[in-house]
C-alpha cells in the first residue's frame, strides 16, 4: 500500500465525524425523542438525522461507493458482508451508545469506516463529549486529535482491566452464556468495566486505557473503525474461539496483544455446566 493510499478518505471521514459530532450535540440540546426498533433497542430522532446527512455527504464525495448504515441499511436493499472486495462500502454509525445519549450519559460517539478488499482501511470515530477524534488508516497506526497511541503494555490477565458490553436481547439461553463469561473474566481480571458504546470500547483500547475487550452479537457498524485502531496501535482482534476478525463477525476480542491468549482461554473456558 502506498503512502497516500486512502489518505483523501481518512481526512474525509475524519472531518465528516467531527461535524456529524457537532450536529449530535446541537440535537441533544434541541430535544431528543425515542423510538424502539424491537426491545431495550433504542433510536432517537438524532441518529436518524445524523444518518441522513453522512448518507448524503459520503454519497457526493464517493458516488461508486456503498453506503451501509445502523438506521437505514443499505440503499441497495443488499445484506451482503462485502468481503468479497467487489464493494468499497462505509460502515456508518451515527450514534453509538444511543441509550447513554438518550438518558444524558456523556458517553457516545460517532463511527465511521470504510471497509474495501476484505478489510477496513479507514476508520474515525468521534467523542463529542470530550472533543477526542480517534482515526486510523491501514498501516499508518492510530492517533487521537493527530497525536500517535500505541495500546497498553500490561502482560497480566490479572492486573488488567477490562471492558464489554451486553446484546438488547436478554431472553434466551446465549445470554445466560455470556453473563456467565463475564463473571469469569471479572474474576481473572483486575475489574471489568461496561460503557455502553462498542466503537469507544475499541478506541480505549487503542489508546492503553483499556487493555482488553470482548462483546458477543455486534454489528460491522459498531466495530469496523475501532478493530483497525486497535490492530494499527500494536493491539490484536480475533473472533472469541480465536478465529481471524472481520467487522462482519458476531464475536469480537481485542486487547493489548499481551493478554489476548489468556483471554481467549478464560472465555472459552467458561461455559455454563
Amino acid at each position: 500500500m502506498s503512502s497516500n493510499a486512502f489518505l483523501t478518505e481518512l481526512r474525509c471521514a475524519e472531518a465528516l465525524a467531527r461535524a456529524a459530532g457537532q450536529r449530535i450535540e446541537i440535537g441533544r440540546r434541541a430535544g431528543v425523542t425515542v423510538d424502539y426498533k424491537g426491545r431495550n433497542d433504542l433510536v432517537t430522532n438524532v441518529d436518524r438525522e445524523v444518518e441522513t446527512f453522512l448518507r448524503a455527504e459520503l454519497k457526493e464525495l464517493f458516488p461508486e461507493d456503498r453506503i451501509v448504515g445502523e438506521e437505514y441499511g443499505t440503499e441497495d436493499g443488499v445484506d451482503g458482508d462485502g468481503e468479497d472486495g467487489l464493494h468499497r462500502q462505509w460502515l456508518i454509525d451515527p450514534i453509538d451508545g444511543t441509550t447513554n445519549f438518550s438518558m444524558g450519559v456523556p458517553i457516545y460517539c460517532v463511527s465511521i469506516a470504510l471497509f474495501a478488499g476484505g478489510e477496513t482501511v479507514v476508520g474515525a470515530i468521534y467523542d463529542p463529549t470530550r472533543d477526542e477524534l480517534f482515526s486510523a488508516r491501514r498501516g499508518h497506526g492510530t492517533r487521537v486529535d493527530g497525536v500517535e497511541v500505541k495500546s497498553s503494555a500490561e502482560q497480566d490477565l490479572s492486573h488488567a482491566v477490562m471492558v464489554t458490553g451486553f446484546p438488547p436481547i436478554k431472553t434466551d439461553d446465549t445470554f445466560e452464556s455470556i453473563v456467565w463469561k463475564f463473571g469469569h473474566v471479572a474474576r481473572a481480571s483486575r475489574g471489568v468495566r461496561r460503557l455502553g458504546s462498542a466503537a469507544l470500547d475499541l478506541a480505549y483500547i487503542a489508546t492503553g486505557r483499556i487493555d482488553g475487550f470482548w462483546e458477543f452479537n455486534l454489528n460491522p457498524w459498531d466495530t469496523a473503525a475501532g478493530y483497525l485502531m486497535v490492530e494499527e496501535a500494536g493491539g490484536r482482534v480475533t473472533q472469541a474461539d480465536g478465529a481471524p476478525f472481520s467487522p462482519f463477525a458476531k464475536s469480537v476480542v481485542a486487547t493489548n496483544g499481551h493478554i489476548h491468549d489468556s483471554l481467549l482461554d478464560v472465555l472459552k473456558s467458561a461455559k455454563i455446566s
